[in-house]
């Protein structure tokens, strides 16, 4: 492997814990794997992360930065928040395809880590994701889209389930991809309506 400098090497072992974790699960994975398949060895890895768990909090935090800001790109055009859940629900289904080993990675830590520096960086994933659907459901409230009525953390809830879930089964267990986030989002969206 060729000399690289320190950020473009952070780059590359994140990269590579990624995939290891996604194949081997964050409890199973060693750094010693990781670095012998970044081609380094372990002290070079210590250099850049102090712990395997930095480099999943690393991992955690660049796809949780890369989730929000695609997102934000694709409902920049959208005018109501019904176009937008439905833009992100569209889109969803590919999102899932493109990062799929930081979604496994991400999905195997949440079912089964009992690290808790691991299980905070998660949490502070899914307030991040929170947030962002809140202010999405909120305004929908507060243009009249949606029942005012409605406590909002009851949809935004119900939209992050259906993402969990869906992806959790499309990563997983590929012959149910026929269940149509799509659908299941409208079915949301008609609860919210009214």
């Amino acid at each position: 492997m060729s000399r690289l400098k320190g950020p473009q090497r952070r780059a590359q072992l994140v990269a590579v814990a990624t995939k290891i974790f996604a194949k081997w699960g964050y409890n199973a994975a060693t750094t010693a794997a990781i670095a012998d398949a970044a081609g380094v060895t372990e002290p070079i890895l210590y250099r850049h992360f102090a712990s395997k768990q930095e480099m999943f909090v690393a991992i955690t935090r660049a796809m949780s930065k890369q989730t929000l800001r695609q997102w934000r790109e694709l409902i920049a055009k959208a005018h109501t928040s019904t176009d937008k859940i439905r833009t992100i629900a569209r889109e969803f289904p590919n999102h899932i395809r493109v990062n799929e080993d930081a979604y496994k990675v991400i999905h195997g830590a949440l079912a089964t880590s009992r690290d808790p520096k691991v299980r905070t960086v998660m949490k502070r994933h899914y307030l991040e994701i929170e947030q962002f659907f809140r202010k999405i459901v909120e305004d929908g409230q507060k243009a009249g889209e949606f029942k005012r009525d409605l406590d909002s953390n009851t949809p935004t809830w119900q939209l992050i389930n259906t993402g969990i879930g869906y992806s959790m089964i499309a990563l997983n267990l590929r012959q149910f991809e026929r269940f149509s986030i799509e659908e299941a989002i409208e079915f949301i969206l008609r609860g919210l309506k009214g």
